[in-house]
């Protein structure tokens, strides 16, 4: 009877097996219905395992026995609720595809194989090599910094410029406002509009007017520099011949002096701004660098004194010399360079005179030792007892 019963049992789970195998049946091609069918499959052998074993456990094998049926009865629930949450996510799933056409692969041109690209293993790893940020970031060069400038008017510079260089544009610029403007904030601002910037530019320059003059000096003295250094490399390549030093300080001094005939008018404005206090140390300063500049180009190497007393007397000729510019009315300023070569003439004849002193000097002290020694000799003081 019990056995008859186990029998019915199996017969009730194999008809539910099958209802279930006709139902997902239209759709077994698809992967998730094929893993449904194996667990049911799975389950309906683990049940008939159980009915058909007997009541009570052999006594010769007892723990084989209570082994496969606690392993039977400890797998078959668990795959059963397998099978049941695979067939509730089946069944969400095929609604959801059911309801969205643009997801059905029979009806997407792009899931067939012969068209799909994705197929292609070539494509494949280009598409992933092309669509992984990774990639991208390994292949892609860093940015630069940007190192160019844009001013108001739209122009675009190739080079990032500093507040220094920036100040010198806009003061280069200003220059040639000096003579309407003088030497002053307005010409700076003029300046600045030149350059394609805003009059408010001017609140970079805290010395105000000072560091227009300041610019201009500094300027003429770089200009000054490459001249005498360009005529120095003819020298030394045989392409020119040498001047005598008065006639190079004579030049030097002519070519600084010319560069400030263009704001003539505004000079004496311009040196009563670097007389101010806070002006005379850069004043005295690009002074000393042009009178040292003018001496080394001019072949002076002395180490002694004479580095000294040499770049003061160049120093007061040049001072000089700017004073009677500003008050010379003569064609070209022939007058001013009349003067700077008297006092040019002046310092060398100094320095042969100086020379005669000190060879003078020196023949004085030997005939003095001379006389001496004659004397001793005479009076026998340096005869020996």
């Amino acid at each position: 009877m019990a056995t008859l019963l186990r029998g019915l049992r199996a017969a009730r789970t194999l008809r539910g097996l099958g209802n279930v195998m006709v139902q997902a049946k239209p759709t077994a091609s698809k992967p998730q219905f094929n893993t449904l069918g194996r667990g049911f499959h799975r389950a309906a052998l683990l049940r008939l395992q159980d009915d058909s074993k007997p009541d009570k456990p052999s006594p010769s094998s007892p723990s084989t026995t209570t082994t496969s049926y606690h392993e039977a009865q400890g797998q078959g629930p668990a795959t059963l609720s397998q099978a049941a949450s695979d067939t509730q996510d089946s069944s969400a799933s095929q609604q959801a595809s059911a309801s969205d056409p643009a997801s059905d692969p029979a009806s997407d041109p792009a899931s067939d194989p012969a068209s799909d690209p994705a197929s292609d293993p070539a494509s494949d790893s280009a598409s992933d090599s092309a669509s992984d940020p990774a990639t991208e970031a390994a292949t892609e060069e860093p940015p630069l910094p940007n190192t160019s400038y844009q001013d108001q008017s739209g122009e675009q510079g190739e080079e990032y410029e500093t507040e220094e260089q920036l100040q010198a544009r806009i003061l280069t610029a200003a220059l040639d406002f000096v003579p309407q403007f003088g030497w002053s904030m307005e010409a700076i601002a003029a300046g600045a509009e030149t350059v394609g910037l805003s009059s408010a530019s001017t609140g970079m320059f805290y010395n105000g007017a000072g560091d227009l003059v300041l610019h201009f000096i500094a300027q003429s003295n770089a200009q000054l520099t490459e001249i005498l250094a360009e005529q120095h490399n003819q020298v030394q390549l045989g392409q020119a011949e040498a001047k005598e030093i008065a006639d190079f300080l004579r030049d030097a001094v002519e070519i600084r002096l010319r560069m400030a005939i263009p704001y003539i008018d505004a000079w004496p404005q311009a040196m009563s701004i670097l007389l101010l206090p806070h002006n005379i140390p850069n004043s005295l300063k690009h002074l000393a660098t042009l009178v040292d500049d003018i001496w080394y180009y001019a072949g002076d190497r002395s180490t002694d004194l004479n580095w000294y007393t040499r770049r003061a007397a160049l120093t007061g000729i040049y001072n000089t010399t700017e004073l009677v510019m500003l008050q010379d009315s003569s064609p070209d300023f022939q007058d001013t360079w009349n003067f700077l070569d008297n006092r040019i003439q002046d310092v060398v004849n100094m320095s042969s005179t100086a020379k005669q002193v000190a060879a003078t000097g020196e023949a004085v002290a030997q005939g003095l030792m001379g006389a001496a020694v004659t004397l001793k000799n005479l009076t026998g003081m340096n005869q020996r007892r």
